[in-house]
């Protein structure tokens, strides 16, 4: 198999791999109450420890007005906290509440309860190279954005 073939190959089994991690039961956040976009601003300040709403907005490429619902309901559900920005009186830091941290925590935590009883049943061999393979491609994902950083 050529490298082209490979990569088209290895994408269609990431693609696979999301279908049947979405597919086998209903999303466990689904009791949470929140939508898709609160979920994906809770998951992005986990990461980014805070955040402007200015940057969050620029990370979805969404205008920063249309944001400004989605941190409201965050923060009326005791998820996001709004502290001033000591650069800009005129605007605001977000970060997540300890809720909300402990929010994040438990949909990661199963999450990976789900990975690991899928991983113990595979052979050991087939660990070894699962574990091969995603090393080599972090690396390559943080060459790339160090590249990417490195050009700006």
């Amino acid at each position: 198999m050529d490298k082209k073939e490979n990569i088209k190959s290895i994408i269609g089994l990431i693609n696979n791999l999301m279908l049947s991690t979405k597919a086998h039961e209903p999303h466990p956040w689904l009791h949470l109450e929140l939508t898709r976009e609160q979920l994906r601003v809770m998951f992005l300040l986990s990461f980014k420890g805070r955040s402007s709403p200015g940057e969050m907005a620029a990370s979805f490429g969404v205008p920063k007005a249309n944001f400004t619902s989605i941190i409201d309901r965050l923060v009326d559900k005791g998820l996001l906290s709004r502290q001033e920005n000591p650069d800009d009186r005129r605007s605001y830091i977000l970060s997540l509440t300890e809720e909300g941290k402990s929010q994040v925590e438990r949909l990661r935590e199963i999450g990976a309860a789900k990975i690991r009883g899928v991983l113990e049943r595979m052979p050991d061999n087939a660990l070894v190279s699962l574990e091969m393979g995603l090393e080599a491609l972090i690396k390559a994902l943080e060459e790339e954005e160090g590249e990417i950083n490195g050009c700006n």
